[in-house]
């Protein structure tokens, strides 16, 4: 597609830009399942390694990068019914992002794979979250400080079904969290947390188990 009907497309505003979109972006996508919508102004880099399965919602401003991955695999992979925010970013390389049916991506969060990430189904994230270590940092929290020994070992960061993070919470590369599982506002989960547990605090703790 030539970069100035790209750019059309991109800032094409109502009913006709959704329309053109979800015409037109199959064929630079590596898979765009059925009912897919993107917003304006929404970004994708390496677009043929970013597969989006049916129902997939875009919020204007979003951006997704999939990085340098060939043609083998997807760096990023959005299951069927998965919603992302508003600007929220979703950053893959070297490791893979994956987000199962159901997810739900809150407005301005951050998901960046130095390693893979992986979300089950049904995670619902806040708004400004983050997962993973944005650039500038070492443990994804703040500048200098040491990444934790799951990260530096490059293990996968996962969040289990049906997990919900609050705002402005940080999950750090190589995390662990179980399925059912509730991180509270403004906290930072560096190790693992089991399932259905209630986790608060910078570094998170469990507060209690669910029933």
């Amino acid at each position: 597609m030539p970069h100035i009907a790209y750019l059309f497309l991109r800032w094409c505003p109502g009913v006709l830009g959704l329309l053109l979109r979800q015409k037109l972006y199959p064929y630079l996508l590596r898979q765009c399942g059925r009912g897919v919508l993107i917003g304006r102004f929404v970004d994708m880099i390496n677009p043929r390694a970013i597969a989006l399965a049916d129902n997939v919602i875009l919020n204007d401003g979003s951006r997704l990068d999939a990085g340098d991955c060939g043609d083998d695999e997807a760096g990023i992979t959005l299951d069927k019914g998965v919603f992302v925010g508003a600007f929220t970013a979703l950053t893959a390389g070297p490791g893979r992002i994956v987000i199962g049916e159901g997810g739900n991506i809150g407005s301005r969060c951050l998901i960046s794979a130095a390693t893979d990430v992986l979300l089950a189904e049904h995670v619902l994230l806040a708004g400004y979250c983050s997962i993973g270590n944005p650039p500038g940092t070492a443990s994804g929290d703040e500048p200098g400080q040491k990444a934790s020994p799951a990260a530096a070992a490059g293990d996968t960061t996962s969040i289990g079904r049906g997990c919900w993070l609050g705002l402005r919470s940080h999950v750090a590369a190589g995390a662990r969290i179980g399925e059912g599982t509730i991180v509270g506002a403004h906290a930072r989960v560096i190790g693992s947390l089991p399932e259905f547990a209630i986790a608060v605090g910078r570094p998170a703790g469990i507060k209690r188990l669910r029933p």
